[in-house]
């Protein structure tokens, strides 16, 4: 329609795990929509790709390499960001790590606490560090999983990481509501990204119990994004959002 504002406009939205996948689709359609980007990854060289994607398309963007289970380097991250952008309207703590299948028995604990790591205190800590940098009636998601509704064999620590971040973002939602800023969980099934598909068999063994039998296209799950992150949600907030081919549906 002629004379509507990009549903962004004027917005500044931190993303983590911009680099690829629903993070990068997101960074890309936040900007179409008007928002300034400030991405973190741990990986440059996407995070590099991501930023000249953003401002071939005119968009404006920040970058800052960071690994969200460093305690230190990550809100030295947002600040300097801040720093650059201004205030947050926005912050979608997106970045994960999925390791491939393991029985209970051959859990290598290493592993197990890299994933806890980033995928529920690297997520939680995003949050908690852009708080101070965050505005008022701002929005806050999460990526969280179907897997942490209905859970995979041999995936113990990423449904466990990924479940307490559903009830984690919940909590915090109630916690927020004075400030009227939003917290809700995005919970992806099976999706088009790079981290799906490097784990051999992962696409093979879930589909099957996709009803709608397709990977989700990350730039579905980015349209549902900046959707929560604009004032068309404005009263939604503590709410989980499936987008996963039906795979939670029974």
């Amino acid at each position: 329609m002629a004379g509507v504002s990009p549903r962004l406009d004027g917005r500044v939205v931190l993303i983590t795990g911009a680099g690829s996948g629903i993070g990068r689709a997101t960074a890309l359609l936040a900007s179409q929509q008007g928002a300034t980007i400030a991405a973190i990854d741990v990986d440059e060289a996407a995070l590099t790709s991501t930023a000249e994607a953003v401002r071939r398309d005119a968009g404006r963007i920040s970058t800052r390499v960071a690994d969200v289970a460093d305690g230190q380097d990550l809100p030295a991250a947002i600040r300097a960001l801040v720093a650059e952008t201004g205030e947050l309207h926005g912050v979608f703590a997106n970045a994960a790590v999925l390791p491939p299948p393991v029985p209970a028995e051959e859990i290598d604990w290493q592993q197990w606490v890299r994933v806890l790591d980033v995928n529920l205190t690297g997520a939680v800590r995003t949050l908690v560090s852009a708080l101070p940098h965050v505005a008022d009636g701002a929005s806050l998601l999460v990526s969280g999983s179907s897997m942490a509704i209905r859970p995979r064999e041999g995936r113990l620590a990423y449904v466990a990481a990924k479940a307490g971040l559903h009830a984690a973002a919940r909590a915090l939602a109630l916690e927020l509501a004075p400030r009227h800023i939003r917290v809700n969980v995005l919970a992806p099934g099976l999706t088009d990204t790079p981290m799906v598909r490097r784990i051999p068999g992962h696409i093979e063994s879930g589909l099957p119990s996709v009803p709608l039998g397709e990977l989700v296209p990350p730039e579905e799950v980015a349209a549902l994004a900046v959707h929560l992150l604009s004032d068309d949600a404005r009263h939604v907030t503590g709410a989980v959002f499936s987008i996963d081919g039906g795979r939670t549906a029974g």
